[in-house]
C-alpha cells in the first residue's frame, strides 16, 4: 500500500485533515501528517530544509496537499520528483488567486470541488483540474442522542455572514416566520445573535438533532457541481436539509428522497413551512440521505478515491514506459 505524506492544518471546528489522516491509515496506507503551520512555529527559519529532510527520510509514494497548506518553497523543490502531488481545495473563489495558481501548476492532481470553474483553472496554467466531491466523517458526522432544548429550532443555519451573501437577507426573512437559530461568525452585524459562533463535529450533529430543518445557502448556488461541506455535514450527522439548488446536484442527489432542494427565497420559505408540518417525512428523508453519505461519501470513500486516481496514474506511465 502507498506511503502518504499529508501535509494540513489541525483545526478544531472542522478536523477535515484528522479525518483525511484517519481515513488514509484505516485504508491500510502508511501515514506521515505534517503540519507546516505548527512546525514553522517550533522551527522558525529552518522549517523548510525541516520539512524536506522528513519528505526525503519517509521515502512517499503520494504527498497529499489538503487546501493550500504546503510552503511553497518546498512544493517547488519536491514538484516533479518520484512521488506524484494531489491537492484538495474545496473553497470557492469567484476568480482564481495567484497563489492558489502558483501552487496549482506544481501539483500533478488538483482537486477541486466546483466542477464549473476547471476552464478557470486551466486558463490560470494548472494543467490536470479534477473535479472531486467532498465526504462526511464515519465517526464524527452521526446522528447524536440525546439532545438538551437548547440544541432545538425549526430552522437552523451553520456558517458565517458576509454582507455581500444574499443567505443574511434569506435567514431573516426565515426568521420572521419560524424559530431560527445561526451558528457562525459576524451575525451580530447584521443584528442577529449566533447560538455559537464555532462549531465543532460533535456539535454539528447536536445541532443537526435538534434543527428540525438546517439551511443551505452558499457563497453562490451559480458553479456547477459547487455545494460546500455543509452538505456532506449535514447529511453525515442526519439532518433534513433544505438547500439551494445547483447544477448537478442531481448526479448524486435524488430531491425529496435524500434532500430537498428549491430555486428562489419564496420556494424556500413555502418548502420550510411544508416540511415542517410533515415530521414523519423529514424524518425518512433525512434516514434515507443519512444512508446514502454513510454508504458512500464517508472520507474513507473519499481517499478510496484518490488511491485509485494515483494507481492510474501509476499504470498510464508503467504502460508509456513499456
Amino acid at each position: 500500500m502507498p506511503r502518504i505524506i499529508l501535509f494540513g492544518k489541525s483545526k478544531r471546528r472542522t478536523r477535515t485533515t484528522f479525518h483525511l489522516a484517519r481515513a488514509f491509515k484505516e485504508c491500510g496506507n502508511t501515514v506521515l501528517w505534517l503540519n507546516p503551520a505548527r512546525i514553522r512555529r517550533r522551527h522558525r527559519n529552518e522549517s523548510d530544509r525541516w520539512i524536506l529532510n522528513n519528505i526525503k527520510a519517509f521515502d512517499p509514494d503520494i504527498i497529499f496537499i489538503y487546501s493550500k497548506d504546503i510552503p511553497l518553497g518546498v512544493l517547488q523543490k519536491v514538484a516533479g520528483g518520484p512521488a506524484p502531488i494531489m491537492m484538495y481545495y474545496e473553497d470557492m473563489r469567484p476568480e482564481v488567486p495567484n497563489y492558489l495558481a502558483q501552487l496549482g501548476k506544481l501539483v500533478d492532481f488538483f482537486l477541486v470541488t466546483n466542477k464549473g470553474l476547471l476552464a478557470d483553472y486551466k486558463k490560470a496554467g494548472i494543467a490536470n483540474p479534477i473535479y472531486f466531491i467532498g465526504a462526511c466523517d464515519r465517526y464524527d458526522h452521526r446522528v447524536r442522542h440525546p439532545v438538551l432544548p437548547v440544541w432545538k429550532s425549526d430552522v437552523a443555519f451553520i456558517g458565517q455572514a458576509r454582507a455581500d451573501e444574499s443567505r443574511v437577507a434569506l435567514i431573516r426573512k426565515l426568521a420572521k416566520r419560524f424559530n431560527v437559530k445561526v451558528y457562525g461568525k459576524n451575525w451580530q452585524a447584521f443584528g442577529i445573535k449566533p447560538t455559537l459562533k464555532t462549531v465543532t463535529p460533535r456539535r454539528y450533529g447536536l445541532v443537526c438533532r435538534g434543527a428540525k430543518i438546517i439551511l443551505g445557502a452558499d457563497i453562490t448556488d451559480e458553479v456547477e457541481g459547487y455545494w460546500s461541506n455543509r452538505l456532506w455535514l449535514t447529511l453525515g450527522c442526519g439532518g433534513f436539509f433544505l438547500t439551494a439548488y445547483v447544477r448537478g446536484m442531481e448526479k448524486f442527489f435524488e430531491n425529496k428522497r435524500h434532500l430537498v432542494w428549491f430555486h428562489s427565497e419564496t420556494e424556500c420559505l413555502r418548502l420550510a413551512e411544508e416540511y415542517l408540518a410533515k415530521p414523519d417525512i423529514r424524518r425518512k428523508i433525512s434516514r434515507q440521505g443519512y444512508h446514502l453519505v454513510h454508504e458512500h461519501h464517508t472520507f474513507h470513500h473519499f481517499v478510496q478515491r484518490a488511491i485509485s486516481l494515483y494507481n492510474q496514474g501509476r499504470s498510464r506511465v508503467e504502460n508509456e514506459d513499456g
